[in-house]
């Protein structure tokens, strides 16, 4: 197995600037959401990217803290450059499912949402007010849009974090080869032998961005004696997920659902747990919960 060797130092690292953080005050949130519907309201099975832009809608209205704070981290909620949350799939118990149309209708007035961001927790009650003010229009009923609000939230605790840990994808972990030329079906199984240096690097690409592109040795993460290792615990279910219309311009993506044991420096799990793993958190991918 082909690893990669960074390690967390004794020492809580600090970054150099004016307007960096500690690690630990970077990490941020969870929250679960409750959101009222009408019965009988029906929504496609493939509901990604509806979640995924009103997300990205709630936060073009933050203000000008929250948004002067997320452009001194390199990134834009106006351009939607910041890109460091994801969601896990909702929760729309009871429903009944149309397999050939391939949608829900919701037989309860109520689904729960779960979304994670890796901002800083100080911004918590203006993000809640920000959702509970931006309804998310997703499905129709009786023909017409229809429209889910806010009503309930609870934020999530934050677990202990460990150099090596176990997790369960709640929603797909989409992984591409690294390999130069990209295959026509550039997916790769978590069973390939490949397939951990892929993992990492995607990791690490988007970590180093959350942190304007600082090495992992100027960040104190590098140690030699520790291997960053990561292996699947059971079987792995494939998972296709059709998109409609979104920023990225992508129109399906396959994830992989399955258990799965990581070492790592502590700042890149706490990093990948609220912002997701793999690639394209945003769109609704790589959510995981503790195993």
């Amino acid at each position: 197995m082909r690893t990669l060797r960074p390690r967390l130092s004794n020492e809580p690292p600090k970054l150099v600037g004016s307007n960096n953080l500690l690690f630990n005050h970077f990490v941020a949130m969870r929250i679960q959401f409750s959101l009222s519907c009408q019965k009988g309201t029906i929504i496609p099975i493939n509901y990604q990217s509806e979640i995924s832009n009103w997300i990205f809608a709630v936060l073009a209205n933050a203000g000008a803290e929250l948004s002067m704070w997320v452009q001194q981290q390199g990134f834009d909620l106006s351009s939607r450059t910041y890109k460091l949350f994801t969601f896990r799939p909702l929760a729309i118990y009871p429903y009944e499912m149309d397999q050939v149309r391939q949608e829900f209708k919701l037989l309860g007035n109520q689904v729960k949402v779960g979304i994670s961001f890796y901002l800083n927790p100080a911004f918590e009650q203006q993000l809640v007010n920000l959702f509970r003010q931006v309804p998310l229009q997703l499905g129709t009923l009786e023909g017409q849009p229809a429209y889910f609000e806010v009503k309930h939230w609870q934020v999530v605790s934050r677990p202990p974090f460990k150099e090596t840990m176990q997790f369960k994808a709640v929603s797909p972990i989409s992984v591409t080869t690294v390999e130069e030329g990209k295959p026509a079906n550039p997916y790769v199984l978590p069973d390939n032998p490949d397939y951990d240096t892929s993992f990492f690097h995607h990791i690490i690409r988007r970590f180093k961005a959350a942190h304007q592109y600082r090495s992992l040795a100027q960040m104190k993460l590098l140690d030699p004696a520790f291997p960053m290792q990561y292996r699947v615990l059971g079987q792995a279910k494939s998972r296709l997920i059709h998109l409609k219309a979104n920023y990225d311009g992508i129109q399906q993506l396959r994830g992989f659902t399955y258990e799965f044991e990581i070492s790592a420096p502590i700042p890149v799990l706490e990093f990948c747990y609220y912002a997701g793993f793999g690639e394209f958190p945003h769109l609704g991918f790589g959510y995981v919960d503790l195993k």
